[in-house]
């Protein structure tokens, strides 16, 4: 499962790197990599609680709320 997630979290920021060699594309991929590392963040904090089923659900939620919160931060 941790490694499922990690390999996403690197998926969802390399294509947030191919869309800066658009200049057109610059917003967009500040915006991918404000959410991506908003995800990442919160999905290590989230893996720090709860230990079994109860860490998992943890990861998951600390990966929706920092997309969330990382997406509303750079006003995407």
């Amino acid at each position: 499962m941790k490694r499922a997630m990690a390999l996403s979290c690197v998926a969802v920021m390399l294509s947030g790197l191919a869309a800066c060699t658009d200049p057109a594309g610059q917003r967009e991929a500040e915006c991918v990599a404000a959410t991506a590392g908003g995800a990442a963040l919160g999905g290590l904090v989230g893996n720090q609680i709860g230990a079994g089923t109860g860490n998992t659900l943890a990861t998951a939620a600390g990966v929706a709320a920092g997309a969330v919160i990382g997406n509303t931060a750079a006003n995407c």
